[in-house]
């Protein structure tokens, strides 16, 4: 087994460096900015209930046939009147008073400092526009397809490795091992935290998503929909080959080259790092389900 020694095309070697990592972080940082409502009405106070006034004697009683001495006449003071019982007012649930958003354009820095508050790491993250990028990527991404303009991140430093043995070309194992330091922050990232950043920048992911024509477009579903695409990345094992007829590696098995972008994108993980992020998304998929 020997190293493959041609020189790899510029375009396809800098492809399969960046976009892997954008993948994953962008669709965590769609996540990030997704509303989840609650009903925080307060209770409705209980009617107070009026007291019945006490009943008087009537003068309708049967007569005995007796004459009753007329009955000494007392003074009395002023009648003493019952004091009516104070009904302690229910209690109101105070209301949380809404968080004041930046704008559109000014979010990103505000968004990135509340996640350093939440002691999560934001060293991965590079981009200005963190709600836009974020918006067009998953958008994209429900439909399979990966967008590299909207980066968020670096991609890995290392080159991307093929392996040539009897006549075939693999995937180099150690070309998985890139992707390592940015699973590892995705993994890591704190679900609640997740939650309680969605329910504060609702409106503004909703107004990014307006700027690219859906208006009426439920965040959740857009997110949901790309984790969809991505957990059903087939699980295909360490051994990879790939083919060089073109000027870019392919897959050789023509199912594979066949899968949508995203997916395809997913295999140049290796399968530890897909099994690690799809556990993530399925948690992150409950989440959001069981939030709604």
């Amino acid at each position: 087994m020997s190293l493959l020694n041609t020189q790899q095309p510029s375009v396809p070697q800098q492809r399969g460096n960046v976009l892997i990592p954008l993948l994953l972080v962008i669709l965590l940082a769609g996540v990030l900015i997704w509303f989840v409502t609650r009903d925080d009405s307060p209770e409705q106070p209980q009617p107070v209930q009026e007291i019945a006034a006490p009943a008087t004697a009537t003068d309708d009683e049967e007569d005995n046939g007796l004459v009753e001495e007329p009955a000494e006449t007392v003074e009395l003071g002023e009648p003493e009147i019952p004091e009516t019982p104070t009904v302690a007012e229910p209690e109101v649930a105070e209301v949380e008073p809404e968080i004041e958003l930046p704008s559109l354009n000014e979010s990103s820095e505000e968004i990135l400092s509340r996640i350093e508050a939440e002691e999560q790491s934001i060293e991965p993250l590079r981009s200005e526009q963190l709600i836009r990028d974020a918006v067009v990527f998953v958008d994209n991404l429900r439909n399979g397809v990966v967008v590299r303009d909207a980066a968020l991140i670096e991609g890995p430093q290392t080159k991307f490795r093929a392996l040539e043995q009897d006549g075939k070309i693999y995937i180099d194992p150690r070309s998985y091992d890139r992707y390592n330091s940015i699973v590892d922050w995705f993994v890591s990232f704190d679900t609640e935290v997740m939650l309680t950043l969605m329910n504060d920048y609702e409106p503004l992911v909703r107004e990014a998503l307006a700027e690219i024509g859906y208006p009426d477009t439920d965040p959740k579903t857009v997110i949901l929909d790309a984790i969809e695409v991505l957990n059903a990345t087939p699980s295909v094992g360490t051994v990879i080959e790939l083919s060089d007829e073109t000027v870019m590696y392919r897959y050789a098995d023509p199912a594979l080259e066949a899968l949508p972008d995203a997916q395809k994108q997913m295999l140049r993980m290796g399968p530890d790092n897909i099994r690690r992020v799809k556990l993530k998304l399925e948690q992150l998929r409950e989440a959001l389900t069981a939030a709604s």
